[in-house]
């Protein structure tokens, strides 16, 4: 069982600065609804009350601001009470896309690998106010490309959140069964930024 979280813990988490649109809300909520139904995602919104800090799913809007923090709070929360694993936040963020709003309305955008790769930047820029997502290295031959995330710290479950998330945008647009994404550095382990490098056959 995943250990239950602690007030102190959720405050200092509160307290990170950064916004992110509502739509990153509402996937989570779909996903949560998706594996654990209406009553899940009510135990969920029953714990973020508990803890000081209240979200009802079906009244956010998708295009106003709201705390990146609040946001992991409930990666956290949906963690504690279902006992998830890494593979399931994974799986959240791998799922994620599909249910995003703002992604469907970048799809039109979604015509190769190398533009979705050099669109990137503006992609992070429409979900979130702070950090920045810069463009690595984009290789065809090799069959590698790579981002790189940088004025972003906020909670190591999110590597493995955005790891998949990462991953099922290039399941998008590449042509290939096999693909794989690796973060290679990492702000928690001591790296000056988050780096994300997808490799295919």
């Amino acid at each position: 069982m995943n250990e239950p979280l602690s007030k102190e813990e959720v405050d200092r988490l509160m307290q990170i600065k950064g916004n992110v649109r509502g739509a990153v809300f509402q996937t989570h909520a779909a996903y949560i609804r998706q594996k654990h139904g209406e009553k899940g995602l009510e135990a969920v919104e029953k714990r973020l009350r508990e803890l000081g800090y209240p979200i009802k799913f079906n009244e956010v809007d998708p295009l106003n601001w709201y705390s990146e923090a609040h946001t992991i709070l409930v990666i956290l929360v949906a963690k504690e009470l279902f006992n998830w694993d890494d593979s399931d936040v994974f799986d959240m963020g791998n799922t994620a896309p599909k249910y995003s709003f703002i992604v469907k309305l970048l799809m039109k955008y979604f015509l190769s690998p190398r533009k979705t790769f050099e669109m990137t930047p503006k992609y992070w820029e429409k979900h979130y106010d702070f950090g920045k997502l810069e463009i690595g290295q984009f290789n065809e031959k090799e069959k590698y490309m790579s981002v790189r995330i940088k004025g972003y710290k906020t909670h190591p479950i999110v590597c493995i959140f955005h790891r998949g998330y990462f991953l099922r945008i290039c399941q998008y647009v590449i042509k290939s069964k096999d693909i794989t994404m690796e973060e290679t550095k990492c702000v928690f382990r001591g790296d000056p930024y988050h780096e994300y490098v997808a490799r295919w056959k």
